[in-house]
């Protein structure tokens, strides 16, 4: 049996690929058709929300909303999305929303798991 990474991602095997970077205030082109992809993940790396703050990631369209209780103790969320539900644009960008609390992201990453 294999071992696992002992990195930031250690069950993930997430690898950041600065192509699948997401921008923050200012839509992005996704540099692959994120409507062909079956699986994606969306990946908040050393965050920080509190009170009612939140993170919306918005690709192809579909929002992905991360709150406090998303974050793992190491400032990472993920969750997953069906690209076949990404059809409205092939665009990425996030967003902070400090609502009632603070929020900060270092960066937001895609992640293509299945195609």
């Amino acid at each position: 049996m294999a071992a696992r990474s002992s990195g930031i991602f250690p069950i993930e095997g997430f690898h950041p690929d600065k192509l699948m970077e997401v921008p923050v205030t200012t839509p992005a082109a996704c540099p692959t058709t994120l409507e062909n992809i079956t699986t994606i993940r969306v990946v908040l790396v050393n965050a920080a929300i509190t009170g009612d703050a939140n993170v919306t990631v918005t690709i192809g369209g579909q929002d992905v909303v991360f709150e406090a209780g998303d974050l793992d103790l190491n400032g990472v969320g993920i969750s997953h999305v069906r690209g076949s539900l990404c059809d409205a644009n092939n665009n990425m960008v996030y967003v902070t929303n400090a609502g009632g609390g603070s929020v900060s992201v270092d960066r937001v990453y895609l992640d293509a798991v299945d195609f």
